[in-house]
Protein backbone atom coordinates (compact mmCIF):
# COMPACT_ATOMS: atom_id res chain seq x y z
CA UNK A 1 0.00 0.00 0.00
CA UNK A 2 2.77 2.41 0.97
CA UNK A 3 4.64 1.56 -2.21
CA UNK A 4 1.65 2.28 -4.52
CA UNK A 5 1.03 5.56 -2.67
CA UNK A 6 4.68 6.54 -3.20
CA UNK A 7 4.48 5.65 -6.89
CA UNK A 8 1.28 7.73 -7.24
CA UNK A 9 2.93 10.69 -5.47
CA UNK A 10 6.01 10.48 -7.74
CA UNK A 11 3.79 10.30 -10.83
CA UNK A 12 1.71 13.28 -9.64
CA UNK A 13 4.80 15.38 -8.90
CA UNK A 14 6.39 14.38 -12.21
CA UNK A 15 3.38 15.59 -14.20
CA UNK A 16 2.83 18.76 -12.19
CA UNK A 17 5.07 20.97 -14.41
CA UNK A 18 3.32 19.67 -17.55
CA UNK A 19 -0.06 20.27 -15.93
CA UNK A 20 0.98 23.79 -14.87
CA UNK A 21 2.32 24.43 -18.35
CA UNK A 22 -0.95 23.16 -19.82
CA UNK A 23 -2.94 25.47 -17.52
CA UNK A 24 -0.66 28.35 -18.46
CA UNK A 25 -1.08 27.61 -22.17
CA UNK A 26 -4.86 27.33 -21.74
CA UNK A 27 -4.93 30.65 -19.87
CA UNK A 28 -2.81 32.30 -22.57
CA UNK A 29 -5.08 30.90 -25.30
CA UNK A 30 -8.16 32.18 -23.47
CA UNK A 31 -6.53 35.61 -23.14
CA UNK A 32 -5.67 35.68 -26.86
CA UNK A 33 -9.20 34.63 -27.82
CA UNK A 34 -10.69 37.39 -25.66
CA UNK A 35 -8.26 40.05 -26.89
CA UNK A 36 -8.62 39.14 -30.57
CA UNK A 37 -12.30 38.13 -30.63
CA UNK A 38 -13.20 40.86 -33.15
CA UNK A 39 -10.39 39.72 -35.46
CA UNK A 40 -11.17 36.02 -35.06
CA UNK A 41 -14.83 36.69 -35.93
CA UNK A 42 -13.85 37.98 -39.37
CA UNK A 43 -13.78 35.87 -42.52
CA UNK A 44 -13.44 36.38 -46.24
CA UNK A 45 -12.52 39.83 -47.54
CA UNK A 46 -12.68 41.65 -44.17
CA UNK A 47 -10.23 39.14 -42.68
CA UNK A 48 -7.87 39.40 -45.65
CA UNK A 49 -8.07 43.21 -45.57
CA UNK A 50 -7.19 43.32 -41.88
CA UNK A 51 -4.28 40.95 -42.48
CA UNK A 52 -3.05 43.19 -45.34
CA UNK A 53 -3.10 46.18 -42.95
CA UNK A 54 -1.29 44.10 -40.33
CA UNK A 55 1.43 43.29 -42.87
CA UNK A 56 1.87 46.99 -43.66
CA UNK A 57 2.17 47.79 -39.96
CA UNK A 58 4.63 44.95 -39.48
CA UNK A 59 6.78 46.41 -42.27
CA UNK A 60 6.55 49.95 -40.85
CA UNK A 61 5.28 49.87 -37.25
CA UNK A 62 5.98 53.59 -36.89
CA UNK A 63 2.88 54.24 -39.08
CA UNK A 64 0.74 53.34 -36.05
CA UNK A 65 0.32 56.36 -33.80
CA UNK A 66 -1.53 56.22 -30.50
CA UNK A 67 -3.66 59.35 -30.19
CA UNK A 68 -6.08 57.83 -27.69
CA UNK A 69 -5.13 60.34 -25.00
CA UNK A 70 -5.78 63.30 -27.31
CA UNK A 71 -8.84 62.03 -29.19
CA UNK A 72 -9.70 58.41 -28.42
CA UNK A 73 -8.33 57.44 -31.82
CA UNK A 74 -5.51 55.48 -33.38
CA UNK A 75 -3.82 57.17 -36.33
CA UNK A 76 -2.55 55.23 -39.34
CA UNK A 77 0.00 57.67 -40.79
CA UNK A 78 1.09 56.37 -44.15
CA UNK A 79 3.14 59.45 -45.00
CA UNK A 80 2.95 61.87 -47.92
CA UNK A 81 0.61 64.03 -45.83
CA UNK A 82 -2.14 61.46 -45.48
CA UNK A 83 -3.49 59.63 -42.49
CA UNK A 84 -6.60 57.91 -41.25
CA UNK A 85 -7.90 57.87 -37.68
CA UNK A 86 -9.94 55.02 -36.21
CA UNK A 87 -12.10 55.61 -33.15
CA UNK A 88 -11.52 53.36 -30.17
CA UNK A 89 -15.27 53.63 -29.48
CA UNK A 90 -17.01 53.60 -32.87
CA UNK A 91 -20.65 54.61 -32.92
CA UNK A 92 -20.33 57.28 -30.23
CA UNK A 93 -20.01 60.17 -32.73
CA UNK A 94 -19.99 60.88 -36.46
CA UNK A 95 -16.19 60.44 -36.34
CA UNK A 96 -15.74 56.64 -36.47
CA UNK A 97 -13.13 57.10 -39.22
CA UNK A 98 -11.47 60.44 -39.98
CA UNK A 99 -9.30 60.99 -43.05
CA UNK A 100 -6.81 63.87 -42.99
CA UNK A 101 -4.75 65.12 -45.92
CA UNK A 102 -2.11 67.78 -46.40
CA UNK A 103 -3.99 70.41 -48.46
CA UNK A 104 -0.89 72.32 -49.64
CA UNK A 105 -0.88 70.94 -53.18
CA UNK A 106 -4.65 71.34 -53.52
CA UNK A 107 -4.42 74.98 -52.42
CA UNK A 108 -1.58 75.61 -54.92
CA UNK A 109 -3.84 74.05 -57.56
CA UNK A 110 -6.71 76.40 -56.78
CA UNK A 111 -8.65 75.00 -53.82
CA UNK A 112 -10.18 77.89 -51.92
CA UNK A 113 -10.11 76.67 -48.30
CA UNK A 114 -12.33 79.57 -47.21
CA UNK A 115 -15.19 77.72 -48.91
CA UNK A 116 -14.84 74.85 -46.42
CA UNK A 117 -15.97 74.98 -42.81
CA UNK A 118 -13.21 75.04 -40.20
CA UNK A 119 -12.45 71.72 -38.52
CA UNK A 120 -14.61 71.68 -35.37
CA UNK A 121 -13.69 70.33 -31.93
CA UNK A 122 -13.82 66.56 -31.35
CA UNK A 123 -17.25 65.09 -31.94
CA UNK A 124 -18.39 68.09 -34.00
CA UNK A 125 -17.77 66.76 -37.50
CA UNK A 126 -20.67 65.68 -39.71
CA UNK A 127 -20.17 62.46 -41.61
CA UNK A 128 -19.35 63.04 -45.30
CA UNK A 129 -18.57 66.75 -44.97
CA UNK A 130 -15.14 68.20 -45.80
CA UNK A 131 -13.42 70.53 -43.29
CA UNK A 132 -10.34 72.74 -43.38
CA UNK A 133 -7.69 73.21 -40.71
CA UNK A 134 -5.37 76.18 -41.39
CA UNK A 135 -1.62 75.86 -40.99
CA UNK A 136 -0.64 76.10 -37.33
CA UNK A 137 -4.18 75.57 -35.98
CA UNK A 138 -4.67 72.96 -33.27
CA UNK A 139 -5.85 69.63 -34.70
CA UNK A 140 -8.27 68.11 -32.18
CA UNK A 141 -7.55 64.61 -33.49
CA UNK A 142 -3.83 64.99 -32.76
CA UNK A 143 -3.84 67.41 -29.87
CA UNK A 144 -1.24 69.64 -31.52
CA UNK A 145 -0.94 72.01 -34.52
CA UNK A 146 -0.37 70.38 -37.88
CA UNK A 147 2.71 71.19 -39.99
CA UNK A 148 0.61 71.91 -43.10
CA UNK A 149 -2.88 73.14 -43.96
CA UNK A 150 -5.15 70.12 -43.69
CA UNK A 151 -8.45 68.96 -45.12
CA UNK A 152 -10.44 66.32 -43.27
CA UNK A 153 -13.56 64.23 -43.72
CA UNK A 154 -15.26 61.94 -41.21
CA UNK A 155 -17.27 58.79 -41.77
CA UNK A 156 -19.88 57.39 -39.40
CA UNK A 157 -19.74 53.63 -39.94
CA UNK A 158 -23.03 52.70 -38.28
Amino acid sequence: MFRSFTVMAVVAVSFQPAFAQSNSAAAELAKLKAEYSDVLALSGTPKRELLAIAQLLRMRPEMAIDKTAASGEYCFKTGMGSMVHYSVHPGTSQEDVVYEFDASELIRSGLDPTQLPKLPPLGGMQSGRWYFLPLGALDPHHGHPMSAPTIAIAVAVK
